[in-house]
């Protein structure tokens, strides 16, 4: 009975953190030209699906429910940042004020889901609670470490001019999306391996043929996150150097919004897009990118849409542009 609630409570969580997910993916797309609709719909379809069971009571200890309510709950949980920037710009959010509200509030979502896994863990390493308890001050520790080079602003203070710029360098959009498409792809490849080995009644776990593979896909990874960490510093650079935005964030402040941030690069990426695609149309020419594609790919694979940014970035560099 214990096992089946805990699975229970598994497939609800499950189902909330997808919904969060999904919620926040279609607000982000839709808020900047509808945000009322973006405020109601999530919270109609909840108590549509609260609605839809309430003359079954037998389902509703069901899986089918506890996930469906799960997603409709988590995609309701998407409404508070997104109301947090409509009121911060009177009624009218841009995708980066909703973007700030959501990684602001993400951080806190995903910090409450995951804690309570670490501290569980923590806590078998000593029933006492010490553990634990080294490992909140460590996390308080590393908070202020990430603090300390912030600078002492206040409130009413002029924002400071975000311009570190770099010479401007094209790449090809494909070897970039190739690079950072190579963990995903090698760890889908290792993974069917091993399920095909295992099937064949072969012990890959205590193999030491499975050693040699996995230290080479590990090094992989450690190489392909640092390019990723190069990339993100670069762009925001070189853009800058085309041409001066208070938009742009710095190179540094860029690549530990994207390494730390939930959601973050997600951001960056939408901040990028509507700034190339401003650019272009104030040197009189289309959109360099599809914001929607952009903002479906960033969510899905992101890969794709760091891609895209350095195609439209390749592009703006030969058509030329203003202070945006």
């Amino acid at each position: 009975m214990t096992g089946s609630s805990v699975q229970m409570i598994g497939i609800f969580y499950s189902g909330s953190t997808l919904g969060w997910g999904v919620g926040a993916f279609l607000a982000f797309v839709v808020a900047s030209r509808h945000a009322r609709s973006a405020l109601i719909y999530p919270l109609v379809i909840c108590a549509m699906v609260a609605i839809s069971f309430l003359p079954a009571p037998a389902l509703w200890g069901s899986p089918s429910f506890l996930f469906l309510f799960g997603l409709a709950l988590g995609a309701v949980r998407a409404v508070f940042p997104l109301a947090i920037a409509i009121f911060l710009v009177s009624g009218r959010p841009g995708k980066i004020d909703f973007g700030c509200a959501l990684t602001l509030m993400s951080t806190t979502i995903l910090i409450s889901a995951v804690a309570p896994i670490g501290a569980s863990w923590l806590s078998q390493f000593d029933p006492g609670g010490l553990p634990v308890v080294v490992g909140f001050l460590a996390c308080l520790l590393l908070a202020v470490i990430l603090l300390l080079p912030a600078g002492q602003l206040t409130f009413d203070e002029a924002p400071r001019p975000r311009h570190r710029p770099l010479t401007p360098r094209r790449r090809s959009p494909f070897l970039v999306g190739f690079i950072l498409s190579m963990p995903p792809i090698l760890g889908f490849l290792m993974g069917l391996g091993i399920y095909l080995f295992q099937a064949n009644g072969f012990d890959v776990i205590s193999s030491p043929v499975t050693l040699l593979p996995t230290l080479l896909v590990l090094g992989i990874a450690l190489a392909v996150f640092i390019y990723f960490a190069f990339w993100v510093y670069r762009i925001h650079g070189e853009l800058a150097g085309a041409a001066q935005s208070q938009r742009l964030v710095t190179p540094l402040a860029a690549m530990l919004i994207a390494i730390l941030v939930p959601l973050g690069l997600a951001v960056l990426v939408m901040t990028l897009g509507d700034l190339l695609n401003d650019r272009a149309r104030n040197a009189g020419q289309r959109p360099l990118v599809s914001i929607g594609w952009l903002g479906i790919w960033s969510f899905i694979f992101p890969p794709i849409a760091i891609a895209m940014i350095q195609n439209a970035a390749n592009d703006s560099y030969v058509v030329g542009s203003g202070t945006a």
